[in-house]
């Protein structure tokens, strides 16, 4: 099975390790994925705890000293394969992992891995919804790429297919704690936005 591990230099700070002692880089911890999947994805680490896939597709939250298991979200098959994003509020009592699964967005308490089912519809946004296409038309818009956090907004692409009729490549952002559609930049821009006098009628 494939495992999560980080190096330690005998207790050294990762600023000290260069040319002339990486040599002496040793396994500090190794955590197990219980499984034999290939998992493309960069864990991110927040306060000492990192965020990982492992399990079958679960999101996973590690002490990022020592690989102890915190809390396991199971039933993620489907998370964009790059990476997720973390949010706080201002005060640090609200701390939420934003992902996208299987063309919907959804949000989990970084504290817990439980869902919050006060973003969105029960814990989801469906992404296929706002793109100026029949929801039911459109058969892929997740993006690979987790998005970016800004304040209090998710800016978020999608990854149209290259077909006729394929969902249009636009820019959104998502207000991080209710879900909801804050703005919609889009590239193909309709009449009376900006740049729709340089297409053809």
């Amino acid at each position: 099975s494939a495992i999560v591990w980080v190096y330690d230099l005998e207790g050294n700070e990762l600023d000290q390790i260069e040319r002339t002692n990486v040599n002496r880089l040793q396994v500090a911890w190794f955590y197990p994925t219980g499984d034999d999947n290939v998992y493309q994805f960069n864990p991110i680490v927040v306060d000492g705890v990192m965020y990982v896939l492992a399990r079958e597709g679960s999101l996973v939250a590690l002490d990022a000293a020592t690989g102890e298991e915190k809390w396991l979200h199971a039933g993620l098959r489907g998370v964009a394969r790059r990476r997720i994003n973390f949010w706080e509020s201002e005060n640090g009592g609200d701390r939420r992992l934003l992902l996208q699964i299987n063309d919907y967005l959804q949000a989990i308490d970084a504290r817990t891995g439980q869902s919050i089912l006060t973003f969105g519809e029960n814990g989801l946004v469906d992404l296929r919804q706002g793109l100026d296409r029949d929801p039911a038309t459109i058969n892929r818009v997740q993006s690979s790429t987790p998005g970016k956090v800004f304040e209090n907004l998710l800016l978020l692409g999608s990854a149209p297919g290259e077909g006729y009729l394929s969902s249009p490549g636009y820019i959104r952002a998502f207000d991080v704690v209710t879900g909801d559609l804050v703005w919609t930049f889009r590239t193909i821009p309709r009449p009376g936005e900006f740049g729709y006098e340089t297409w053809p009628p």
